[in-house]
């Protein structure tokens, strides 16, 4: 880490996770409908294979699962991974590893995956190492396979101040800026599309092109 850089501990967040994107009607106001919109946008068929990077307890992996997707969920947290686990049950289209830095190192080979999904968890990558991660997460996409990331983001640093301000609730972290992640896809050649939830909440998508 750098000086100065942010550590969690998910591990003692576990057992409250799942009731706090339930009852926290500000930092994670329209949860499900942002989980369910990472799910649309991925056209899921038999043997779509999904990494989903931060899976936490699962909550994503499971809606990918219920329409028949073969889903890798990576996280740092072993218990993070044991709740999400117990919801998997006996799946066997389900692999759910403990990775400690699960956006930078992926633990396949280039072009292993239809689509690359995560929610809620990039925020902890810090600014400096998020382009690093972005590389990462398309080297294992495949050609034509989906990119799709929800989280707490903001357009730039100008509004992630203002919302800093105005949104007491509302702790600083390492929230995406779209407009230097923009950058960094323009870079690959790579169009980004973005939709608004809240105004703390986005969900960004896009295709790696063939």
């Amino acid at each position: 880490m750098g000086e100065n850089e942010k550590t969690w501990d998910f591990d003692s967040w576990a057992d409250q996770y799942d009731e706090a994107v339930t009852s926290d009607y500000q930092l994670y106001a329209r949860y499900d409908e942002v989980l369910d919109f990472v799910v649309e946008i991925v056209n899921v068929i038999p043997r779509t294979r999904v990494l989903d990077i931060g899976t936490g307890t699962g909550n994503l992996a499971l809606r990918y699962l219920a329409r028949g997707a073969t889903v890798v969920g990576l996280d740092p947290s072993r218990k993070m991974l044991a709740k999400a686990i117990k919801k998997v049950g006996d799946n066997s289209r389900a692999e759910l590893r403990q990775v400690a830095a699960p956006f930078l190192h992926i633990p396949y080979p280039d072009d292993s995956f239809d689509a690359v999904v995560s929610t809620y968890a990039f925020h902890h990558i810090p600014h400096r190492l998020k382009p690093a991660s972005v590389y990462e997460m398309i080297r294992v996409l495949k050609p034509g396979g989906t990119w799709v990331l929800g989280d707490l983001m903001f357009e730039d640093e100008k509004a992630e101040r203002k919302a800093l301000h105005q949104y007491k609730w509302l702790e600083e972290e390492y929230f995406t800026r779209i407009e230097g992640l923009r950058t960094v896809f323009t870079g690959l050649g790579i169009e980004l599309n973005v939709r608004q939830f809240t105004p703390v909440t986005w969900v960004l998508w896009t295709i790696k092109p063939k």
